[in-house]
């Protein structure tokens, strides 16, 4: 069987010729490899006939390599999470500069899907602002889990990012009062007590609670104006604490 060749990438003229892990070649220019990329074989190893083979699949070398040459980038907004989290890998790997920079915009633009696969290609790579715009979204992901894809120095802060979410969360149950008005015609309002309770239950403990406050303080049927007044209220405090939780970033 003749050996298949990428159609994009099979100049005759080409100098070094890859293969993908599903047995597609590519026959690649060095001056493109030397230009714009660091990881491949430097201009002055010469590989001759060799076919040099790469870990990768055909489909992601196939987008990799339109990165290396003087044309239209491929467009990345409509491919699958699978394919760009591939690609990112791949232009890590091998310093594609331009590839590099375009899937990193693409992983920021998928949150808060997909976070904590995004969170330890940013940790992995040292991508710190991308790790604290996936963090908040990885709250339900077991401690242990998160930690096994940080690297040594992103641990601590983390667990400190951590502490100051789950403050938040502790008060936001603990510590509003059971009565909401200082008027004496509400001063023990039940259907307040039974609310409040409701909403306390509703948060469990789950950091992720935090950022689904709609869902948390949604009250079916209609609710005495003294109790309107306590939940807006209640859900202004949290708010404003967790306005004042820093940034990730500020922990580094």
């Amino acid at each position: 069987m003749p050996p298949q060749y990428s159609e994009l990438f099979n100049s005759p003229d080409a100098d070094v010729t890859f293969q993908s892990c599903d047995g597609i070649l590519f026959s690649i220019h060095r001056s493109n490899l030397q230009t714009n990329t660091e990881g491949f074989p430097p201009p002055e190893i010469s590989t001759g006939d060799e076919i040099v083979p790469l870990s990768e699949s055909s489909a992601t070398l196939e987008l990799l390599f339109q990165f290396i040459y003087p044309r239209r980038h491929p467009a990345l907004d409509e491919i699958a999470f699978a394919d760009l989290a591939a690609l990112a890998e791949a232009a890590e790997k091998y310093q594609v500069y331009s590839a590099m920079n375009i899937c990193r915009i693409r992983l920021r633009d998928v949150l808060p899907d997909h976070a904590p696969e995004i969170l330890s290609h940013a940790a992995k790579h040292d991508y710190p602002f991308l790790v604290a715009e996936a963090a908040p979204y990885t709250f339900d992901v077991p401690l242990g889990d998160v930690v096994a894809m940080l690297p040594a120095h992103l641990i601590l802060p983390w667990v400190k990012y951590i502490d100051a979410w789950t403050a938040v969360l502790h008060d936001a149950i603990a510590v509003r009062q059971l009565t909401h008005e200082s008027s004496s015609s509400y001063a023990n309002c039940r259907t307040w007590t039974a609310e409040r309770a409701l909403i306390a239950q509703r948060f469990g403990h789950s950091l992720r609670a935090l950022r689904r406050l709609d869902a948390i303080f949604d009250v079916h049927g209609k609710m005495p104006v003294c109790c309107e007044h306590g939940k807006g209220e209640w859900r202004a405090e949290i708010e404003a604490a967790i306005a004042q939780i820093p940034p990730f970033t500020t922990f580094l």
